[in-house]
Order: C-alpha cells, then structure tokens, then sequence
C-alpha cells in the first residue's frame, strides 16, 4: 500500500554558518597588542628603590631622573615625609638593567649647582632642573634601600688607591675636598671629616690615588699645610709658604722625616696622627721620650711649651710644660721659690739603635750624666721676640747621689747663667750703684751749690765795684804803681765773675743742665726699680700662667 504523501519522511537542512564580521578584529588586534605590551612592560620593569635624604628641595615626581654617566636609568616615581617628619623618603623606579648594580655600598646624591674647594660644578642643573646620580657598588650584597649623601663623593669606590684614617687634637679644622699632598705635588683629597665627641679629636679619611699610595709607609708623618705661617721662636723668624692650593682653604702634607727609613708600605684604613706643622711632626717623630722636671730659681718668661732642649746646639729634646705647678705646690718647702719645667729627653736622636736599646738603659746613661755635672740652663734664642731655650751642659761638679724625684719626676738640675739673667744681673748691679750714689742728696746739693754760686756772685760784683771805686779814688792814686795795678787786676778777676759775665753764664747753664738731668733720670729709677727687666721686655708682657701637673 502506498502512503500518502503527506506522510513523507522530513529531510533536515544543515545551512553553512556565516564568517566572522571584520568589525570584530580590530578590537581583537588591540587586545592583543595591549597584552603585549603590558607582558613587554612587565618583564622589562625594574626595581623599586628607597631613598632617604633631608630635603626635597627641586625633586619632583615624574620629572627628576636618575643617571648613570649621564644615562638615565629611572625617575622618581614617590616623594612623602618619613614618619618621624624629620627626613624625606623617595620612591624612585629603575629600569631593569639597574637591578644587578643595588648593591649595599652604591651611592647616590643630589646634583645641584655647588660652589666648593675643588671648584663649580652642577651648572648644567640651572637648564634641566636637578637629578640624582647613581654609583654603582661593589660589595656583593644587594640593596633596595639607600641613604643620600649630602655631598658628592670626592672619589668613587672602584678607583684604585689608598684610604687611611687620620687623627688631629688641637689643629685647624680643614673640609672634605682639601688636598694631601707629598712635597708640594698633589696625589689625594680628604673625603670624610667628623669630630669625635667621646675622644674630643677630629678625624679625617684620606685618600690617596694610585700609583702615589706607594709613598705612604709605616714612618710617614702628616702635617698640617696652609697658606703662609710666620713662626717667631727661639730657633728665629720662620716663613713658611704653601702650595697654590693651599692658600685659600688649607690641606695636608705627608712625608717620611730626613734620616729615617722609608718603612714597610701600609694597609688600607691605616690610622696616622695629624700634627699642627712640618716642625711638629719632626718633633714628635721620636716616640722613646724620658721626662724630667727643671728647677729654675729665675724668670722663666719666654720660655714656650715646645722649646727646644739642645746640647751644645744640637736638639736632644723638647719643653713639655710651662711651669709644672698647682697651688697646692706652694706648700712645698723645699722648692716653693723654684720654677718647675716639665722637658722631655728624645732619646732617639741620639742614634740608631735607639728602638733596640730599652728605655731603662737610657735612663741610666742620663742619671750617669747628671752623677758626672750635667745642668740645664736658661739660654735666650731670639734676642727679638725674647725666646729662651734649654741649653745642656756640664757644670764640672760632680755629684754622689741624684736628686730626689719631684711630683714623681726626675729632677735634672740647673744653673743660673743664662743669657737673660746675666743682663737681668747686670742691671740689678747698675741699679743698686745707682741707688748708692744717693741721687736726691746730690741733687739737693747741686742746687745749693748753685744757690751759693750766685750769691758769691753777687757779693763778687759788689767788691769789683768797690775796688774800682777805690782806685779811682785821690787816695788811690797816691799809692805806688805796683799796687794801683794789682788792685785793678783783682778787679777786673771779680768783674770776670759777676752776675753779667760770661763765666758766670756758663756756670749757671751747667749747673742747671745737670739739674735737669738728674729730675729726668727720677722716673728711670723708679721704673727700674718696680721692674728691673723693664729694659729688655714690655712691662704689659702677661707672666707665665701656672698649669696643673700631671695626675
């Protein structure tokens, strides 16, 4: 049977799906680009740095950058207060190939315009505004988080050279910048200067460049170098001149002292002293040093810490305090007229095996000495300034048994034949001469000398008048010849001293400048008297102010 042919089986239609619309692949493109770009963005990002420094004076976000030889590496991406308000904390974004460079001892700082020793610098900042520049380390050990220096580093870590440590009590005060130089020529700069508070001493970092740190050595000395400096001692008027460099801020000079070894080259962040001048550091090169204390009995005025001690004009040792005393040492009966000296014997000087001889051994060669007359005495230096110096010597007495030890000092003894005082004596001596002659008694007398002077004088006249009269008399006349002409001679003698006469003139004139000058001479004496070394120094010269001993 046939079915109908509505009941026909229903055949399904597969329709072909339509291609994506164009409309949608320019979003698509963008998606992907986006993507891109932010994976590019990502892994080519940086770290992220911390900087602390005290200001954000002409830092702005976005716009400062920080630079590597002038290339830029970052820009700051965050500027707030640190949370104690007292400094600025700085969040700064590096580029990726700044990452392996953070390391503990990287440096960076703020370049500006600065005025400073070694000259300008930072003008280029005046056009393109200040950024920070960036020292790469090399310690090894990564960092994110940095302190600004306040000042450009005087030399980077990686150049080759030498650093040492240097300490300085009661010198002037010289700047990170100033320059080290070794006879005159320059080879480093100071980069640190701090003052240490608990040791009361500035300390100083030096460094110097290669190849010239070969000239530093265990017996080098520092020295303090500035413009020019006078020195008026006993050793005579010095001029010192220093370098170009020099003459506006200062620096330091270094070198191993004449006749000494070089020494064995030094490690880095070797501690060296630093001394007020060349002089002093030649000075105090000799470290082996025996103290003993001299008992003046006359003026020690003139003598300057620092003095020289010589023998026989050749420099054995140095004065170390003027005078060595405290109130309470007034009480001591036995030297309480005496000055005491604190002076130091540099035994070194005396040859070279010093270092190898112990310091007993000297102390024994030194007490034999004294045993055998040796004496200190005050000698003047410098007849201009007044400067006296410790001459030794020996007296040709010989002595049993040292003296004993005074303050826990060994005492060396003296003699008072100094310069100075022997013209102090002298003028004692004319002085109590002076006051032997009884000057106001002579005076009194001169004066009634020329008192009576005139008086006879006078009478002198009246007689010359009365002896002319009488010759020219009638009774006179009648006399022999021989007589009228004597009476008129002796007449005409006492007309010679008259009142008006030329004698009497002279007379009167010297007695009168003798007179004068014995009221001038008044004050003289007097002045000598109060203080008879007033010929030789200034009366407003202060006197020698007591210092303490040694605890």
């Amino acid at each position: 049977m046939t079915e109908p042919a509505d009941n026909k089986q229903a055949i399904a239609r597969v329709a072909k799906l339509r291609q994506l619309s164009l409309v949608w692949i320019v979003p698509i493109v963008a998606l992907i680009a986006g993507l891109w770009m932010v994976y590019t963005t990502w892994s080519n990002q940086g770290p992220q740095i911390t900087l602390h420094l005290p200001s954000a004076e002409g830092i702005e976000v976005g716009k400062t950058q920080i630079k590597i030889l002038d290339v830029n590496i970052g820009k700051v991406s965050e500027v707030s207060l640190a949370p104690d308000h007292t400094a600025v904390i700085i969040k700064a974004q590096l580029d990726k190939s700044a990452a392996p460079l953070l390391y503990q001892d990287s440096q960076f700082w703020v370049v500006r315009p600065r005025v400073e020793n070694g000259g300008v610098s930072g003008l280029s900042t005046l056009l393109s505004g200040v950024y920070i520049q960036f020292q790469p380390g090399k310690s090894g050990e990564l960092s994110r988080e940095f302190k600004v220096l306040a000042t450009p580093p005087i030399t980077a870590p990686d150049v080759p050279g030498l650093r040492l440590q240097l300490n300085a009590r009661d010198v002037k005060t010289l700047n990170v910048g100033d320059p080290v130089l070794f006879q005159h020529f320059e080879v480093g700069r100071i980069e640190k200067a701090e003052f240490d508070t608990a040791a009361r001493e500035m300390r100083y970092q030096l460094f110097i460049k290669r190849p010239y740190d070969q000239l530093v050595t265990a017996n080098s000395r520092f020295w303090l170098t500035s413009g020019v400096g006078f020195n008026l001692s006993a050793n005579g008027l010095s001029v010192n001149v220093g370098s170009l460099a020099t003459l506006l801020g200062g620096g330091i000079s270094f070198d191993v002292p004449t006749g000494h070894e070089l020494g064995d080259r030094v490690a880095n962040q070797s501690k060296f002293t630093l001394y007020a001048s060349e002089e002093s550091a030649s000075n105090l090169y000799y470290e082996q040093q025996l103290p003993f204390v001299a008992l003046f009995d006359e003026s020690v005025r003139g003598l300057q810490i620092g003095a020289p001690v010589e023998y026989r004009g050749i420099r054995i040792g140095t004065v170390a305090a003027v005078p060595l005393f405290t109130p309470a040492l007034a009480t001591n009966t036995t030297h309480k007229r005496a000055i005491p000296v604190l002076l130091k014997i540099e035994v070194g000087r005396f040859d070279d095996e010093t270092g190898e001889r112990p310091q007993a051994f000297w102390q024994k060669r030194i007490d034999q000495a004294i045993q055998n007359g040796m004496v200190a005495k005050l000698k003047t230096g410098n007849l201009l300034s007044g400067a006296l110096f410790i001459d030794i010597d020996f007296s040709g007495k010989h002595i049993s048994t040292l003296p004993k030890p005074y303050r826990g000092y060994p005492i060396l003894p003296t003699s008072n034949s100094g310069g100075l005082s022997q013209i102090e004596n002298k003028v004692i001596a004319l002085l109590d001469k002076l006051n032997a002659l009884k000057l106001e008694q002579t005076l009194d007398s001169a004066n009634g000398a020329l008192n009576e002077t005139r008086n006879a004088a006078g009478e002198a006249g009246k007689l010359a008048q009365s002896l002319n009269s009488l010759v020219g008399s009638p009774d006179a006349q009648a006399l022999p010849a021989e007589l009228r002409q004597t009476l008129a001679k002796l007449g005409t003698a006492l007309d010679g001293f008259s009142k008006g006469s030329v004698a009497y003139s002279e007379l009167s004139q010297t007695l009168g400048t003798l007179g004068a000058l014995l009221q001038e001479t008044r004050p003289v004496v007097r002045t000598l008297n109060e203080s008879p070394n007033a010929l030789l120094f200034d009366r407003s010269t202060p006197d020698p102010t007591p210092k303490g001993a040694r605890p």
